[in-house]
């Protein structure tokens, strides 16, 4: 597996690209943050950006996963398996 894209809706002071790669890598790894949840489906009331970002990515033909941080995305993930 490889991540190609991180979008992140937080300051980069507040959570770095690399600590939410290795966020979504251990998810993929069977472990668990309880901070942070990752979903490969998109979750309820996202906004129009998310929603275009998750798009953008499948037609690039990758796969899609999102990371939540009290129940609000705060990060989409483009990957390949």
């Amino acid at each position: 597996m490889k991540v190609l894209d991180i979008f992140s809706w937080l300051p980069a002071k507040e959570i770095s690209l690399e600590q939410l790669e290795q966020i979504f890598i251990d998810y993929k790894s069977g472990i668990y943050n309880s901070e942070y949840i990752v979903l490969s489906e998109l979750p309820n009331n996202v906004s129009e950006d998310i929603l275009t970002c998750k798009n953008e990515l499948l037609k690039e033909g990758k796969k899609v996963a999102f990371i939540l941080k009290e129940e609000k995305v705060i990060a989409v993930i483009g990957y390949q398996e």
